[in-house]
């Protein structure tokens, strides 16, 4: 399947260089509006935009409806262009007239579909994909790799007018997660905050930034691991008051503990713990498998496999026995207190 990189899509929008379709999909939610709207806005001559473009909902659209806008002639001789979110593209590909419609797009519009929840797989409709690939592109955006996530941010910090060095993007990165767009979000209070021409520090981060809830429950895991108890008892308290939902709490602590798991495995094949990132995706956030490491370094196997057990039987407790909620994830965190 010919995917359109980044680096085509950018030269295509700055060139105006327009295909006659794009099909925005992917798992980056940020990098798939922006370039859903700068496809759009560079499409388009402002002097007629009101006129030249279109924007559906792809839930309450129909297939005539798209047709109808895309075969409108442009104001001003220029281009139309048409954008349509969450269409159900995938349910599309059995339709013959559809297919025609893709294949058949006029010279003088772009059609967009911005896929922002809904899911699409192309693979799984060779005749769509054709259809898709006779009048323009996929565009993939998916969640970047940590190395590429980190330059992002360092490139974002100098844009503000400040600086941030590699072990502080780090440090951001674990605190409020690798979702690109909070990661940016966090990034203008840090910069607003620090002052411009000032380097953002750690002290920074723990000053202005959210933790997410992975970062707070790998603190209770990191307060276990250590044996005190009553760190991480206090901290399961500041969630439960803060009103995170014990399944997504627990939740979170499975997901730090199956890292640990995975990161363990790595390390007594004589391998770093991100080399699982190549085994299961982990997109932007191979820092789960580092930080997991130094823990695993120090948890026999047999001792991880136990912590595994009793989340397990946590989480069954949870969703089946009617028990109070912190009664079973206090009575999981005592259990994962005792060293098997």
């Amino acid at each position: 399947m010919p995917v359109l990189e980044e680096a085509e899509v950018k030269r295509q929008i700055k060139e105006k260089d327009f295909a006659r379709l794009y099909v925005v999909c992917g798992d980056e939610e940020y990098l798939k509006q922006y370039y859903a709207a700068q496809l759009c806005e560079r499409a388009v001559e402002e002097a007629f935009r009101d006129f030249n473009f279109h924007r559906f909902e792809g839930k309450d659209t129909t297939p005539e409806e798209i047709a109808q806008a895309m075969e409108a002639f442009p104001l001003g001789g220029g281009r139309s262009c048409t954008m349509v979110r969450d269409f159900a593209l995938e349910g599309m590909g059995g339709d013959a007239a559809f297919l025609a419609f893709l294949q058949g797009l006029p010279p003088h519009g772009v059609l967009v579909f911005w896929m922002d929840t809904a899911a699409f797989h192309p693979k799984k409709n060779k005749a769509l994909l054709e259809a898709i690939n006779a009048a323009g592109h996929v565009v993939q955006l998916n969640r970047p790799e940590a190395a590429q996530l980190a330059r992002l941010v360092a490139a974002g910090a100098k844009k503000r007018g400040c600086a941030i060095g590699s072990g502080t993007v780090n440090y951001l990165i674990e605190t409020v997660g690798g979702e690109l767009n909070t990661l940016l979000n966090e990034l203008e209070k840090l910069c607003a905050y620090a002052g411009e021409g000032q380097t953002v520090t750690n002290a920074h981060v723990d000053a202005v930034c959210v933790k997410s809830l992975d970062a707070r429950s790998f603190d209770m895991v990191k307060a276990v691991a250590a044996g005190d108890g009553g760190r991480a008892l206090r901290l399961l308290d500041e969630l439960l008051r803060q009103k995170t939902a014990p399944p997504l709490l627990l939740g979170s602590l499975i997901a730090n503990y199956v890292d640990i798991y995975r990161a363990s495995a790595a390390l007594r094949a004589k391998k770093r713990p991100e080399a699982m990132a190549q085994v299961f995706d982990y997109g932007g956030k191979t820092f789960r498998l580092q930080n997991a490491g130094r823990l695993a370094a120090k948890m026999p196997a047999a001792q991880i496999l136990h912590c595994l057990a009793l989340l397990d039987a946590a989480d069954r407790k949870l969703k089946g026995s009617g028990l109070d909620p912190r009664f079973v994830l206090e009575e999981c965190l005592a259990g994962l207190l005792v060293k098997t």
